[in-house]
């Protein structure tokens, strides 16, 4: 599933090319903090919502064309299902959906805090410090998770020579319940108490808002920033 986590947040590594430094604007701009707290919230939740309310958009859809390339913004539950036939696995919709409720609720509980601790005419650094989960932990869940699929498999010899013999049928029962078992985990894992500190330098920068230019406190390195929050996210 690593490679599914990364498509879910890659929308901040391809945002930049909407993009174009400005200097000098007489314009009343958001603080630094609140923009970094909402790209956040837009990168790792897909939560467009603060984003919309803070620089005006005229919609949460007109906030994802502004800042995801175009096909970066696919849903969760497309994203998953694609990665599940190039697996070979086959899931009804509603399991999908099920998964994808299990991965939402993992990433909502992660929180953050966004503070300005440098401010100067032409750049502000914000200090992002994010509460995530531990790899480690991942890891045991997901081994877990493989672990308990091979003992039932083991004690099969009859469901180990029909995928021998190539059913799928029997395969992709073992492996629903693996994710199942899985997504399960995730969605009871615990955030790690030691938070994330991520110093983010921020410049102006004009973006479109439903059809008007407007400028805005954003990070410079936009790719770094995408970067440094999935390191974050789970570490």
């Amino acid at each position: 599933m690593k490679k599914m986590k990364t498509k879910v947040l890659a929308v901040i590594a391809t945002m930049a090319v909407l993009c174009m430094t400005l200097t000098g604007c007489g314009e009343k701009l958001v603080p630094a903090d609140q923009t970094v707290g909402a790209l956040f919230e837009l990168a790792a939740k897909d939560d467009a919502s603060k984003m919309k309310d803070l620089l005006g958009f005229a919609s949460e859809e007109d906030v994802r064309s502004a800042f995801f390339e175009e096909g970066a913004d696919t849903a969760m539950v497309d994203e998953i299902k694609s990665e599940l036939t190039s697996a070979g696995i086959e899931m009804t919709d509603e399991e999908i959906q099920k998964l994808s409720d299990s991965m939402t609720t993992m990433l909502n509980k992660i929180t953050y805090t966004a503070e300005i601790t440098s401010e100067e005419k032409d750049s502000v650094v914000v200090t992002l410090k994010v509460t995530g989960f531990s790899t480690d932990a991942m890891t045991t869940i997901m081994t877990d998770a493989a672990n308990t699929m091979t003992e039932k498999l083991t004690a099969s010899e009859e469901d180990q020579l029909a995928i021998a013999n190539g059913d799928m049928d029997v395969f992709n029962k073992y492996m629903q319940d693996y994710i199942n078992d899985f997504m399960t985990g995730l969605a009871g894992m615990e955030l790690d108490p030691e938070p994330v500190e991520i110093t983010v330098t921020c410049e102006k920068l004009s973006v479109e808002v439903s059809g008007k230019s407007k400028v805005a406190w954003l990070p410079t390195d936009m790719d770094g920033f995408g970067s440094d929050i999935e390191a974050a996210m789970i570490h």
